[in-house]
C-alpha cells in the first residue's frame, strides 16, 4: 500500500466516525460503487485485448 493510500485511509478513519449513519452508508456506497466500476472497466479492457 502506498503512502498516498495510507494517508487516505487515515483521513477517512478520522472523518467517518464523526458522520451520522446515513452519511457513513453513503460514503461506503460511493467507495464500493467506484471499486465495482473500476473492476468492470478493467474486465472490459481485458476482453477487448
Amino acid at each position: 500500500m502506498s503512502e498516498k493510500e495510507k494517508n487516505i485511509i487515515r483521513r477517512l478513519s478520522d472523518t467517518v466516525p464523526k458522520l451520522d449513519k446515513d452519511k457513513q452508508n453513503y460514503i461506503l456506497g460511493v467507495a464500493e460503487g467506484m471499486a465495482i466500476a473500476k473492476d468492470s472497466q478493467r474486465d472490459k479492457q481485458l476482453q477487448e485485448a
